[in-house]
């Protein structure tokens, strides 16, 4: 059986501030584990990479956030950016 992802944009353009609450915390959680992993041994604990990548996220943040729901995965955010560049790339290998 051939399952096609059925996506619904719930709302594009916004900041960081404006996502769900769930969202926000998933980002910010990814973010310091990375930290964690990338950084210098010591220079991180996972305590302070969240509160750094909080900082960041609520305060320096201009990246734009798609907010779609996929009928696969479910309620998604994402880099605007990045969402449109992956249709276009996904439109031109279906077009190839």
């Amino acid at each position: 059986m051939d399952m096609k992802e059925k996506i619904t944009i719930i709302k594009q353009h916004l900041n960081f501030k404006e996502l769900p609450k769930d969202i926000k915390k998933g980002i910010i959680e990814r973010e310091a584990s990375s930290m964690v992993i990338t950084f210098d041994e010591g220079v991180y604990t996972k305590r302070t990479a969240l509160i750094d990548a909080k900082k960041h996220y609520e305060n320096y943040d201009d990246t734009k956030y798609i907010l779609y729901h996929s009928s696969i995965n479910g309620l998604i955010a994402e880099n605007e950016q990045d969402y449109w560049q992956g249709i276009e790339d996904a439109e031109w290998y279906n077009n190839a």
